[in-house]
């Protein structure tokens, strides 16, 4: 995510096509392909209009389309050749700079309010805490599903189009799945998804009364929620079991060389209240015939392994050792640590002490088979944590949107390919001499 080109000056692949009246720039009819995906080109790249003004990218929507922050102005223009802007980096924007937009209506570094209002309580990073070791395939990550939030019939209002969960903590724009449970479905609603209208939104024609920290009103659609267009209802359901729910977040890894190098987040998920719990799969079991000297080689010190293993290890790989229910090896402990030491010799290893003893190379004494032929070499399981879109939200609406004293949390996006990106502006109040006005007034 880019904040004013960060691919400074680069040439985009292929020919493009600006058309008039349209925000859409797309590959040319002739010519190279456009390849935006594969280049780079990210939500808040600069590009430079046939027409002379400058164009800002805010979704990329696939290799071949993206679109900018308004409709080209100038004539449709075929088959033309694209370059990001070079700018410098304390460039603000003015209603002279092609976009006929001030940072009021671009919002800081060009982020919109509508955008800013989601956010808070989705997934924005996961961030290995180990490794693991000895993977051959790429584990499964499950993200823990966000709390189910269960409505009363008591907890619907008809008369205000709201629904009650005490210091639900929601922003507007959270999206939440409604199930009815044993009764009917609230009229107005059926089983599918909501979007939040929580009590900084105006209303704009529907009737929900004074929300609070605890009640809120439900849209149809994002940008009905972000307008305070609410759902009309007229009954509660009649069944105390019903339900709305976030969207699970999901994550995929990377893994080189057996370890997991990369987790990368797939969907965002919704109305998390604490950072979810990452489970990361264990690695395969390596199995060994411990009593077979031709697979135990106690003259090197070292075990035959499957090929499929010795490919994902290295040396220093931590794994834990076990005799399977028949004898140990002997110089071995059954349930025990050790670290690989990954032989000369194709699908070979040898076992040490300490991760330092295994990368010099200085294996464990072995002096006799074990007994039995499942003696088992097991790699180490990653582990993960997982990071909220806008830290963990409070008690109260919004409360998380000051995490430090006098800066103001910001989103960049609404999900896609690189989801949404957070960060903390500065912003002073009429005094800059200490903490106390800003904590009495935070900016949010």
């Amino acid at each position: 995510m880019s904040l004013w080109g960060m691919n400074d000056g680069a040439t985009i692949t292929g020919k493009h096509t600006w058309t008039n009246d349209d925000a859409t720039l797309a590959d040319g009819s002739s010519g190279t392909n456009a390849t935006y995906v594969t280049d780079g080109v990210e939500v808040g790249d600069c590009l430079l209009g046939f027409d002379g003004l400058i164009y800002r990218v805010v979704t990329v929507t696939s290799e071949t389309a993206l679109e900018v922050d308004r409709v080209y102005e100038g004539s449709t223009s075929a088959n033309q050749d694209i370059t990001r802007m070079k700018l410098p980096r304390h460039i603000k924007i003015t209603n002279d700079d092609g976009t006929g937009m001030t940072l009021q209506d671009l919002g800081i570094f060009g982020i919109t309010d509508a955008e800013r209002s989601a956010g808070v309580d989705n997934l924005s990073a996961v961030g290995e805490v180990l490794v693991g070791s000895c993977h051959r395939t790429v584990p499964a990550v499950t993200v823990a599903a966000p709390p189910t939030n269960t409505i009363a019939t008591a907890s619907v209002s008809t008369a205000d189009n709201t629904i009650t969960v005490a210091n639900h903590g929601f922003r507007t724009g959270t999206k939440l799945n409604y199930l009815n449970g044993t009764g009917s479905s609230i009229t107005g609603l059926s089983e599918t998804a909501y979007y939040v209208i929580a009590k900084e939104t105006t209303d704009s024609g529907s009737t929900f009364g004074d929300l609070t920290n605890s009640t809120f009103a439900l849209g149809s659609s994002l940008s009905n929620a972000q307008a305070g267009t609410a759902i009309d209802i007229t009954n509660d359901g009649g069944a105390d079991d019903q339900t709305l729910i976030g969207d699970t977040a999901t994550a995929l890894c990377t893994i080189t060389t057996g370890k997991v190098s990369k987790i990368a987040i797939t969907a965002v998920g919704s109305a998390y209240v604490a950072a979810p719990t990452i489970t990361i799969a264990a690695p395969a079991t390596e199995t060994v015939d411990a009593s077979d000297a031709a697979v135990c080689v106690l003259a090197d010190d070292e075990f035959v392994v499957a090929s499929a293993f010795y490919a994902v290890i290295a040396s220093g790989d931590p794994v834990t050792y076990a005799d399977g229910g028949g004898t140990a090896v002997v110089g071995l402990t059954d349930a025990t640590g050790y670290y690989l030491i990954k032989s000369g010799t194709s699908n070979r290893v040898g076992l040490a002490t300490t991760k330092n003893r295994a990368i010099a190379g200085t294996a464990i004494d072995m002096t006799a088979v074990g007994v039995g032929t499942s003696l088992t070499l097991i790699g180490q399981t990653p582990t993960a944590t997982a990071t909220l879109g806008m830290g963990t939200p409070g008690t109260t609406v919004g409360a998380s949107e000051v995490s430090h004293i006098g800066w103001v949390k910001k989103t960049i996006g609404t999900g896609g390919r690189a989801g949404r990106v957070f960060y903390e502006t500065l912003v002073a109040a009429s005094s800059i001499t200490g903490d106390a006005e800003d904590l009495a007034t935070p900016d949010s």
